[in-house]
């Protein structure tokens, strides 16, 4: 079934994971992990697609090709629902496709916003730089400041069952606590366990004392998962996490927390969020304090 701007579903009981597709391989890799990930718990999964405001309006031409754009969408979505029954990845759950018109950015933010959707799934190419997702910018933008948990799915990730999740932390005192939430459910549901790393550089601007305490407050927070802690010495964030990724090579989730630029507060920066996504091999989830 198909829903427009005004009839997205109204299932407010369920769990709501949103899937942007744009019809490429990569999207239905991460259709397929996210289904595969929740699989026979009740969840309702929207399948997504925007179309951009310049291409849906205008007269005479204009408007054929607008129309054409709209039928493209649709049928882009019929299709895909029709590949997920066929795998069968449809089983115990739910499944909706919705087109809308709009900025693909404020289009999710809609959703997420209306819906209370509770993740969000996107797919990756194996593009580089901003090309490397597969709405460019957008998707960046949609990782950076989504109020919901996003995971990015690296194009040839195939889906085996979460084991080992790791936990990228910079140190900085958590304002909400509660939003690990998410990350606490994921490994009790997976039985899977947690490993806590911190890249420390040799001017590390969290004194030796904070860093303790929001130490001990994550590993207090997690005292019911079976988790362990580790520091890393390097002086590139990047470098260091990516470093961390290759050494635990069994790892199947890479967990960040972005966090806005001030003057004080540049250690773990959105930006460093963003080349991770670009160079991780394994799906990275992140989480916004």
């Amino acid at each position: 079934m198909l829903a427009n701007d005004n009839e997205i579903i109204k299932k407010m009981e369920q769990r709501t994971i949103l899937l942007p597709t744009d019809f490429s391989d990569s999207s239905r890799n991460a259709i397929e992990y996210g289904l595969k990930l929740y699989a026979g718990r009740g969840y309702h999964f929207i399948l997504f697609n925007s179309i951009d405001p310049g291409t849906a309006s205008g007269t005479g031409m204009m408007m054929n090709l607008s129309q054409i754009v709209i039928d493209d969408s649709k049928v882009g979505l019929e299709k895909d629902i029709e590949w997920i029954k066929e795998k069968g990845l449809d089983k115990g759950c739910t499944v909706e496709a919705v087109h809308m018109t709009g900025l693909f950015s404020q289009c999710i933010r809609l959703i997420v916003k209306n819906k209370n959707v509770y993740s969000i799934i996107l797919g990756t190419t194996g593009a580089s730089g901003l090309k490397e997702f597969f709405v460019g910018s957008n998707a960046a933008e949609i990782i950076q400041d989504s109020p919901a948990p996003v995971l990015t799915v690296p194009f040839n990730a195939v889906y085996k069952s979460v084991k080992s999740v790791v936990f990228a932390t910079d140190l900085n005192k958590l304002y909400n606590i509660g939003m690990l939430d998410f990350l606490k459910n994921l490994l009790i549901k997976q039985s899977a366990t947690l490993s806590i790393f911190h890249v420390e550089k040799s001017m590390s601007k969290v004194k030796l004392d904070d860093r303790n305490a929001q130490k001990k407050v994550l590993m207090d927070y997690f005292k019911d998962v079976d988790v362990e802690y580790e520091t890393l010495v390097n002086e590139d964030t990047v470098e260091g996490v990516n470093e961390y990724i290759k050494k635990h090579k069994q790892a199947d989730i890479l967990v960040m927390v972005p966090r806005k630029k001030n003057f004080f507060e540049k250690i773990f920066t959105k930006s460093v969020a963003k080349k991770v996504a670009y160079h991780s091999h394994v799906p990275m989830l992140t989480l916004h304090d």
